[in-house]
């Protein structure tokens, strides 16, 4: 697979993960490819789509910390654990293919959004009807098969059904708790600003949860760990899920679109409520207050409001104080490693993954 942007320099151990887990799903896309084109060949652009969306870049951090926290219960990263960490990419895969129609953000990863793609081939293949709503339609359709094939990757992995069906319950709320924080997002940009404690639960629902400490223990479900384990792994995972999901925001909107491969404006256009933006109106006065509340969230903020917001978000101080949070809650993560039962190999890759993940450059 090519790799464009949005790709970070994760630790050699994990970045061999990684290669790994891409070769994995290679493999299970094509062969699923090739299972749908026997039954419906014209069900072939689906895999196409999902093809290209995997191929075009990604972190893999939720692959990557999957096989971690089986490495944490002290089983060697097999090819049994790589299917089930696919899995959780291509959930990955069916979140931001639908985040996208749902933001309609037109880029992801330095290339055009699933919706806006498939716009283009109808287009380009001389379909009737309406492109965009061809691309929207055909979007959300290539999301619900990246679903349905995570559940089919995590089901035939190879696992024993003793270790399978507790990692499958763990799995499934993990589910649920993306639903419930994408709609709490939904919900709060438009009911309207958000203070602080409520932007934090979005975090923790939203992303927190399912990048870090969900696939954490999964994996480490999977490798048979105990119950003390699988706690301590979720403080780590907790702490650093929020400190992700903290950056991802501050990226959001001060990132160079060259290095995130996402649009730096769409967050300010759609109001996102975040941590970033709640410490910036609880600390913002007359005028500069009453535009944060009533033009933020504007779909037609002109270029010099969007400026002017990113300014107050500097000026007030809450990119700074964004920043104080985000690294308090790496060393949150750091100390849990430190004083939990975590071996030692696993809790210094997790070290060096929870500074990578949460301190990514602008």
């Amino acid at each position: 697979m090519t790799r464009t942007v949005g790709t970070i320099d994760l630790p050699p151990a994990c970045a061999a993960l990684a290669r790994r887990v891409d070769q994995e799903l290679e493999r299970f896309l094509a062969g699923q490819a090739e299972s749908m084109g026997s039954l419906d060949p014209d069900g072939e652009p689906l895999f196409d789509e999902l093809r290209r969306v995997v191929g075009s870049g990604g972190k893999r951090l939720r692959p990557v910390f999957c096989c971690l926290g089986h490495l944490a219960a002290g089983v060697e990263p097999g090819e049994a654990v790589i299917r089930a960490a696919s899995a959780l990419e291509m959930l990955h895969t069916f979140a931001i293919v639908h985040d996208d129609v749902m933001d309609r953000s037109p880029s992801r990863r330095g290339a055009p959004a699933s919706w806006v793609h498939l716009a283009e081939v109808h287009r380009a293949e001389g379909l009737v009807g309406q492109p965009q709503a061809y691309g929207l339609a055909a979007a959300v359709l290539a999301g619900d098969m990246a679903l349905v094939l995570a559940d089919r990757a995590l089901l035939d992995a190879g696992f024993p059904e003793e270790r399978l069906l507790p990692a499958l319950r763990r799995y499934d709320r993990m589910r649920v708790e993306v639903v419930a924080g994408q709609f709490h997002d939904v919900l709060a940009a438009h009911r309207g600003l958000a203070d602080e404690a409520e932007a934090r639960r979005i975090a923790v629902l939203k992303s927190g949860g399912y990048t870090v400490e969900a696939p954490l223990q999964i994996g480490a479900i999977l490798g048979g760990a105990s119950d003390g384990l699988l706690a301590s792994l979720g403080r780590y995972g907790l702490a650093l899920g929020e400190a992700f999901q903290l950056r991802d925001d501050v990226l959001g909107v001060f990132g160079d679109p060259e290095v995130t491969g996402k649009d730096r404006d769409s967050d300010l256009l759609e109001g996102k409520r975040t941590v970033l933006l709640a410490k910036a109106v609880a600390a913002a006065h007359g005028e500069d207050r009453r535009f944060l509340e009533e033009r933020v969230g504007r779909p037609d903020l002109r270029p010099h409001e969007l400026e002017r917001a990113r300014s107050l978000l500097e000026s007030t101080g809450a990119l700074d104080a964004t920043v104080a949070l985000i690294e308090d809650l790496v060393a949150t993560a750091r100390a849990e490693l430190e004083r939990g039962p975590v071996p030692q190999r696993a809790a210094g890759l997790l070290s060096e993954m929870a500074g990578i993940v949460a301190v990514r450059r602008l």
